[in-house]
C-alpha cells in the first residue's frame, strides 16, 4: 500500500498532476479539486502527498487500470474514503466534488445542507440527500478540524483526560480525545471541549455521539 509520496510538481491538470519522483519516475497522480487549487501555484516545488492506491475497471471487462489518488493530508484522505462509501458516489464523482477544505464539506453534511450540496459537481439533489443521510453521523470529526496555525499542534503522546465520568465509558473518552487531536485541536483544547460534552447529563455510548454534541455545541447559534 502506497500512503505517502514526495517529489517535485511538475505540472497540474484537471483532475490530475505529474509529481516527479526521484530517481527515474515521473508518476501521474488523481487529486480532487480543491487540493487542484491549492497545488497549481506550486510548479517545480518538493510537496507531499497522502494517497490511496485504486484499482479502476472490473476483472469481468479485463481492464484494470492502477491509479494513485493525492491528498494534502491524512484527514482528507480519510475523509475521502468515508465520503465513496455513499451510493453513486465513485472516486471520480467524489474527487470532483471536493471543491471546498474537508472541514467545510464536513459541516454542510452535518447541517444538512442539501441545497449547497447539490451544486457540487456530479452530486444533485438526489445524491446530496444520500450523503446526508449515510454521513450526517460520521463527520463529526471532520468538521470539528482546526485550520493551519490555528493551534499548537506540538505536543504528542497525550495522556487520557483525567476521571472517568459517569456519562461516559473510558474508551469512548478515550477515542474522542484522540479524534480532536487527529484533526488539529491542542490537548488543552481537546480536553476542554469534552469536559464541556461531559459536564451535563446527557450519556454516550458511541464516539460519534459524543462528537456530535461537541459539534453542535461549536456551531454558531446552536
Amino acid at each position: 500500500m502506497i500512503t505517502q509520496i514526495r517529489g517535485v510538481l511538475k505540472s497540474v491538470a484537471e483532475e490530475s498532476l505529474i509529481l516527479g519522483v526521484e530517481p527515474f519516475f515521473d508518476l501521474e497522480v488523481l487529486i480532487p479539486e480543491y487540493a487542484r487549487r491549492q497545488l497549481q501555484a506550486k510548479l517545480d516545488e518538493p510537496v507531499v502527498l497522502h494517497t490511496v492506491f485504486d484499482i479502476e475497471g472490473n476483472q469481468m471487462s479485463g481492464r484494470m487500470k492502477p491509479r494513485l489518488i493525492g491528498f494534502l493530508s491524512p484527514v482528507d484522505r480519510e475523509f475521502f474514503e468515508v465520503f465513496c462509501s455513499v451510493d453513486g458516489v465513485g472516486v471520480r464523482k467524489a474527487l470532483r466534488a471536493m471543491v471546498r477544505p474537508v472541514r467545510e464539506l464536513a459541516r454542510m453534511i452535518q447541517d444538512s445542507d442539501l441545497r449547497t450540496l447539490a451544486t457540487f459537481p456530479g452530486i444533485g439533489e438526489a445524491t446530496a440527500e444520500r450523503i446526508v443521510a449515510k454521513l450526517r453521523r460520521k463527520v463529526s470529526k471532520f468538521a470539528l478540524m482546526v485550520g493551519p496555525g490555528a493551534d499548537d499542534r506540538s505536543a504528542v503522546g497525550a495522556s487520557e483526560a483525567n476521571g472517568e465520568p459517569s456519562n461516559a465509558e473510558p474508551d469512548v473518552i478515550r477515542d474522542a480525545y484522540h479524534a480532536l487531536l487527529s484533526v488539529g485541536h491542542s490537548e488543552a483544547q481537546a480536553r476542554h471541549l469534552l469536559d464541556q460534552a461531559l459536564s451535563g447529563k446527557k450519556k454516550y455510548k458511541t464516539v460519534d455521539a459524543m462528537l456530535m454534541a461537541i459539534y453542535q455545541n461549536e456551531t454558531p447559534g446552536k
